[in-house]
């Protein structure tokens, strides 16, 4: 077991686009850090942060991932952090724990929605942020091209390091192109410095320096550093002034924040864990703010990729793993004694659902399981029966994210799905107003069944619920009957009488009827209802209606024409634009039926630099050329 004695620990929070060279970054860092003797790729399946089947298959970062290391008398913790807007809960995981954010950009690609989200989440919560522009040796990339593509993005970025040739030189030195841009930057930091500055007074190095890190500290001044990950250069003058930012100092009494929560296939659920302040031992009990419960800590781990190392304490500011934890989920606050709780994690909503059934009966068991231990650790992802439909429905942020959730139920837990496309909640209701009398009337040897009542159905505004009115005067209809009357019409209404779909948006009146002393019952007036009810719909002009979806998709301005286009192929109606930073935010209603698989369409048109929300917003009348397919189809399920 080890036992962590260090200077300084420190969590730095890798983020950026995907392909911008992210993760190839963390394991330039742990190569340098001589933690490896060979620096992760990858494509080549051989790195330490994207270690998964799917991330490995793909070729991509999926999950947030984590590597602990000593590096100059310091603890350091890496986080990595997916590129697509899929998977925007595990860049939030780290973004809530990071003490340094390293945002990552490809000279030549385009700055993406993703990070520049991250960079607004970042500057939210007042982390210090530097900027690293990558692959500056494998890119036919113009500095000053890309400096103004920044500086767009991010208002006034000053760059600290440049490379000449292999070396890297610091712009902090006199005869640099950018020295007195930076010193400018660094003045404006501080109301003296800037006096002195102003008055042409010369500032010192050592002055300056700390000032930078001062301003670097408190977000007033957003850096950029460059370097090429695979070729090793500008890795240690990142990392030197990654460990010169001051930090808050904590506090004395234990408090731990949960952050993530991944499902190891021999250690069950480990959580990841930030010590906010005192120092975290196995074998303590510390009280869950969050659930009101205790909780007592057992083993805790340094993480490092796939690797755990066993610890006897977490100091101040140290990320580690715990594990068998009773009450305990992503996002509680842990500590000593009763206090408030942090704020949990904000999740994304899911954008897009799909439907699966298990290939084998017998593995329904298994899927719920899996599906449980899945969201918990992404709760970005989730899942539900839909008792309306019968059908298990999984949401995520993408089609990406549920083919991962599927793929990931495969490996884990070798169950095979199917996936179809959710059963849209359409709703029957009617157009014009109509009477008709329902009666029921059964002889046999003993009492018989007498029921008779007269209904008006009326429509009310679409979508909207059910009202039952009783009118009955002088005594037609005994009052004691009225509720089975009522009881027959809403029956009735779950079943639908045009395709299936329950009824919704009218007024429904009983006022007339006779009853027999003897043979009548609440079952006779129930059925005289529904016979009344039914006879009234086919007079009514019934029509099928359909959920109609608000949407908000930002996109850049380039791809606004093809975007809006095939939101108008999908039967939607554009509510406006406007401008959301450099990006277009569009408003529109899209029926739900035409949304399916729109998340792919999107990222296909705008080359993955798109992003959309959705939430239900009313129901509409179905077109009317649409409704006997729809019909048919309902038939046919039923």
């Amino acid at each position: 077991m080890r036992s962590i004695s260090v200077n300084q620990i420190k969590t730095i929070g890798i983020f950026g686009q995907s392909s911008t060279g992210k993760t190839t970054l963390g394991e330039a860092i742990l190569y340098h850090a001589k933690v490896t003797n060979r620096l992760g790729s990858v494509d080549e399946g051989t790195s330490i942060l994207s270690s998964t089947p799917q991330e490995i298959d793909k070729k991509i970062t999926i999950n947030l991932s984590m590597a602990s290391f000593d590096y100059e008398g310091a603890l350091l913790n890496i986080l990595d952090t997916p590129g697509y807007d899929d998977f925007y809960g595990e860049v939030l995981c780290a973004v809530v724990v990071s003490d340094v954010a390293v945002i990552v950009i490809d000279p030549i690609q385009e700055i993406g929605i993703v990070t520049e989200k991250v960079f607004s989440d970042l500057k939210e919560r007042n982390i210090p942020i530097v900027i690293y522009l990558s692959k500056m040796k494998e890119r036919e990339a113009r500095l000053e091209d890309s400096l103004s593509k920044i500086k767009t993005v991010f208002g006034n970025v000053v760059p600290i390091t440049i490379i000449d040739e292999d070396k890297v030189a610091s712009t902090l030195e006199p005869n640099s192109d950018y020295y007195t841009d930076l010193v400018e930057a660094i003045a404006e930091t501080d109301d003296g410095l800037l006096e002195r500055y102003l008055s042409d007074e010369e500032l010192k190095l050592d002055e300056l320096d700390t000032a930078f890190y001062k301003g670097l500290s408190a977000g007033k001044i957003t850096p950029l550093f460059m370097g090429d990950s695979k070729k090793g250069i500008g890795i240690k003058a990142l990392l030197a002034s990654i460990l010169k930012v001051p930090l808050e100092k904590k506090g004395e009494q234990t408090l731990v924040y949960v952050f993530k929560t991944f499902v190891d296939p021999h250690l069950g659920e480990v959580r990841y864990a930030k010590v906010l302040g005192g120092e975290l031992s196995p074998g303590t009990t510390l009280f869950n703010r969050t659930r009101n419960t205790d909780e007592r800590i057992n083993q805790v781990y340094l993480i490092r990729g796939k690797d755990k190392e066993d610890v006897d304490k977490l100091p101040p500011g140290g990320i580690g793993g715990l594990v068998k934890l009773k009450n305990t989920h992503t996002g509680d606050t842990i500590g000593e004694g009763k206090g408030e709780a942090l704020p949990k994690i904000e999740f994304p909503d899911p954008a897009v659902s799909l439907a699966i059934v298990p290939k084998e009966k017998k593995d329904e068991e298994k899927v719920m399981e899996g599906l449980l231990k899945l969201h918990e650790e992404d709760p970005s992802f989730s899942y539900f029966y839909d008792t309306e439909t019968r059908q298990t429905i999984i949401r995520g942020r993408g089609e990406l994210h549920l083919n991962i959730v599927i793929d990931k139920l495969k490996r884990r837990y070798g169950v095979e799905l199917s996936t179809k496309k959710p059963k849209i909640h359409y709703r029957e209701t009617i157009k014009r107003t109509a009477e008709a009398q329902g009666k029921f009337k059964r002889q046999t040897g003993g009492h018989g069944q007498y029921g008779d009542c007269w209904l008006k159905i009326e429509p009310k505004d679409k979508g909207e619920g059910f009202e039952f009115v009783n009118s009955i005067v002088g005594g037609a209809i005994p009052s004691k009957y009225l509720p089975s009357v009522e009881k027959g019409v809403k029956e009735t209404m779950m079943e639908g009488e045009l395709a299936g779909y329950p009824m919704v948006g009218m007024k429904v009146t009983c006022y007339d009827g006779t009853f027999h002393n003897v043979d009548s019952s609440d079952i006779a007036f129930k059925i005289a209802g529904s016979l009344a009810f039914k006879n009234a719909c086919e007079k009514a002009d019934l029509t099928l209606l359909e959920p109609i979806m608000n949407i908000e998709v930002i996109v850049p301005e380039e791809y606004l024409g093809d975007v809006m286009g095939d939101l108008n192929s999908r039967r939607g109606k554009i509510l406006g634009t406007e401008a959301s930073g450099r990006f277009q935010k569009i408003k529109a209603q899209v029926p739900e039926a035409d949304m399916f698989g729109y998340s792919a369409s999107l990222r296909s048109i705008t080359q993955g630099r798109g992003t959309f929300s959705q939430e239900f917003s009313n129901y509409e009348e179905v077109p009317r050329e649409l409704q006997e397919k729809i019909r048919v189809e309902s038939k046919s399920t039923k």
